[in-house]
C-alpha cells in the first residue's frame, strides 16, 4: 500500500472517529440540556414542539415554547439559545449562555389567579443558576387581566426588548422582580392601562434606551361622557381628559428590593399637555376629609425622587356645573410653563420642594406662582404667592355668570398674594387693584339684570377705593379639610378680594 494512500486512511479514520466523537458529545449535551429543560419545564407546564440541539455551533432551538400556571399562560413562536456553555452546565448545571432570542411571545396574567404565596411555593424547588448576557424579545405581547370576563386591565403591544446580563437563581425567583438585570432597552408600539372604572391610560410609542425614556401621546381618557359620567360616581369627582404630547425622562431608574419599587430620575421633560377637567357640583357632596399634597407624597407606597421636572407649553381648562338650567363656569391657564424641584419622599439631603409657573390666565392676564412645602413637616408646612396682571370684565364673566349668576362691570388691573400656612390654617396680605368695579346679579334665568339685588350688591361694596390700590394685611384663612388644596388656595385669594371689594 502506498505512503500516500495509508495517510489519507488515516487522516479518514481520525476525522471518523472525531465525527463519532462529537456525535456522541452532542447526542450527551442534548440529553443533558433536555434533561435540564425538562426538570424545569415540570415547574411550569413548559411544552414544546421540538428541541434541537447542535453543539459544534452552541446553539439550541425550542419550537412553540408554552406554558400555563397560576393564571400566567404563555406562548411564542420560537425560542434560541446561542454560544451555550455546554461545559459549565454539565459540570456544575450553571447555565450561561451568550443570547436568547424570543420571538413573537404572548403573555397574558390573571391577577385573580396569581398570588405571593402560589408563587413563593412554585419557585421554592428552583436550583438553577440561568446567566443570559443578552436576552432579545421580538414582537410580543402583554396583558393583565383582573379574570378570565374581564376585558384588560393593562396591555402592551412592543417590537423589541432587550435585557443584558439577565440572571435567575433560586435567590432571585423568591423576589417581586425574579431576576436581575444589568440594563435594557425597550421599544413599545402601544401600552394600555386601565388607571379606574371612569379612566384608561393609553400612549401611542415608549422607547427606553439606557435609561433615556420617550413616551409619545400619552393619554388619560374618560370612559363616559360628561353627563354619563355622572351616573358612574357616588359623589362629587373630577373627570379628566388629558393629552401630553411627549414625555421624556433622562436617567429613568427603576428597582425593585423585596416588595418596594422605587423610581428616580433626575430630568423629566413635559411637553405639550392638554389637560380638561369637568366637576359636576350637582352631585352630592365627598366629605371624606382630603390630604395636602406634601402628606400625598410622604405617604406614596414606592420610594420616588424626580429631582427636576420641566412642562412647557401646555394648557388647563377646568370647568364646573353649578345649576343645572346653566352653562358650566370655566377657567383656563394656555401657555403654560413650570419647573418643579426636589419632588420626592426621599428625606436624605432634602431640603423642599420648590414649584414655579407662568401661564395665561383666561388667555389674557400674565399669572406667575410660586409654592413651596416640605414633606418632612408633619404639620404640611407651606408656603405660596403669586401674581396677575390687567383681566378683563369679559374674562371673569366666563366664570361668574354661569357659575354664580353674577356679571362683573369694570377690569382688575393688577392682584399679588403671598400666603403661608398649614393644613388647618393659613396667613397672608394681598393687593388687589381694580377700576370701576361694579357686579350685576342676574335673576334665575340668567339673561336680566335684578336691580335691586344689584343696587344691594354695589351700596356696600368699597365706593372709595374704586381705581385705587388696596392692600388687606394680616388674612386669616382656615381651610375646610373637606376639600382640595385647591379649595384652599381659592379661599385665600377670595378673602383678600372681598375684603377688597367690600
Amino acid at each position: 500500500m502506498k505512503k500516500t494512500t495509508k495517510t489519507f486512511l488515516y487522516i479518514f479514520a481520525g476525522l471518523a472517529l472525531l465525527a463519532i466523537i462529537l456525535f456522541a458529545l452532542n447526542n450527551i449535551a442534548e440529553k443533558k440540556l433536555k434533561e435540564g429543560i425538562k426538570e424545569a419545564s415540570s415547574q411550569i407546564n413548559l411544552e414544546y414542539e421540538k428541541l434541537e440541539v447542535n453543539l459544534l455551533s452552541r446553539k439550541a432551538v425550542l419550537e412553540s415554547p408554552s406554558f400555563s400556571i397560576d393564571g400566567k399562560n404563555f406562548r411564542a413562536e420560537k425560542l434560541s439559545l446561542n454560544n451555550i456553555e455546554i461545559l459549565k452546565y454539565i459540570q456544575n448545571k450553571e447555565l450561561e449562555i451568550g443570547e436568547v432570542l424570543l420571538q413573537s411571545p404572548n403573555l397574558q396574567i390573571d391577577q385573580s389567579k396569581t398570588s405571593e404565596s402560589s408563587r413563593k411555593d412554585s419557585s421554592s424547588g428552583f436550583e438553577e443558576n440561568i446567566l443570559i448576557k443578552k436576552l432579545l424579545v421580538k414582537d410580543g405581547t402583554l396583558a393583565l387581566v383582573e379574570n378570565d370576563s374581564a376585558d384588560n386591565s393593562f396591555f402592551t403591544n412592543f417590537s423589541e426588548l432587550e435585557i443584558s446580563q439577565f440572571q435567575i437563581d433560586s435567590g432571585t425567583v423568591k423576589n417581586t422582580l425574579p431576576f436581575n438585570y444589568e440594563n435594557y432597552t425597550f421599544k413599545g408600539d402601544s401600552l394600555f392601562y386601565k388607571l379606574d372604572s371612569r379612566h384608561n391610560i393609553s400612549t401611542e410609542e415608549v422607547n427606553i434606551r439606557n435609561g433615556n425614556s420617550l413616551i409619545k401621546a400619552f393619554r388619560i381618557i374618560p370612559v363616559y361622557g360628561k353627563q354619563e359620567f355622572q351616573q358612574h360616581i357616588p359623589y362629587e369627582m373630577d373627570r379628566f381628559d388629558l393629552l401630553i404630547e411627549e414625555i421624556s425622562l433622562s436617567d429613568l431608574k427603576l428597582e425593585v428590593t423585596g416588595d418596594s419599587l422605587s423610581i428616580e430620575n433626575p430630568l423629566t421633560k413635559i411637553k405639550n399637555a392638554h389637560l380638561e377637567i369637568y366637576r359636576d357640583k350637582l352631585q352630592p357632596e365627598d366629605t371624606r376629609k382630603k390630604k395636602m399634597y406634601s402628606q400625598m407624597i410622604r405617604e406614596l407606597p414606592l420610594r420616588l425622587r424626580l429631582d427636576t421636572i420641566r412642562v412647557s407649553d401646555s394648557y388647563i381648562k377646568y370647568e364646573e356645573l353649578m345649576d343645572e338650567g346653566r352653562s358650566p363656569g370655566e377657567v383656563d391657564f394656555s401657555n403654560m410653563n413650570a419647573s418643579i424641584f426636589n419632588l420626592t419622599n426621599h428625606t436624605e439631603g432634602y431640603k423642599g420642594t420648590d414649584i414655579d409657573v407662568k401661564t395665561r390666565f383666561m388667555q389674557e392676564a400674565d399669572l406667575s406662582v410660586n409654592w413651596n412645602f416640605n414633606i418632612r413637616n408633619k404639620a404640611d408646612r407651606f408656603y405660596i404667592s403669586g401674581n396677575m396682571n390687567h383681566i378683563s370684565e369679559d374674562s371673569m364673566n366666563r366664570f361668574l355668570k354661569p357659575a354664580m349668576n353674577v356679571l362683573a362691570k369694570g377690569s382688575i388691573e393688577d392682584m399679588a398674594f403671598n400666603y403661608s400656612g398649614n393644613h388647618t390654617e393659613a396667613t397672608g396680605d394681598m393687593k388687589l387693584v381694580y377700576k370701576d368695579f361694579k357686579v350685576e346679579v342676574l335673576r334665575n334665568d340668567g339673561t336680566r339684570k335684578n336691580k335691586v339685588l344689584s343696587a344691594l350688591a354695589n351700596l356696600i361694596m368699597n365706593n372709595d377705593a374704586m381705581s385705587e390700590d388696596v392692600n388687606q394685611k394680616e388674612l386669616e384663612v382656615t381651610r375646610d379639610k373637606t376639600r382640595s388644596f385647591w379649595n384652599y388656595l381659592w379661599k385665600m385669594i377670595q378673602e383678600g378680594a372681598l375684603k377688597s371689594f367690600f
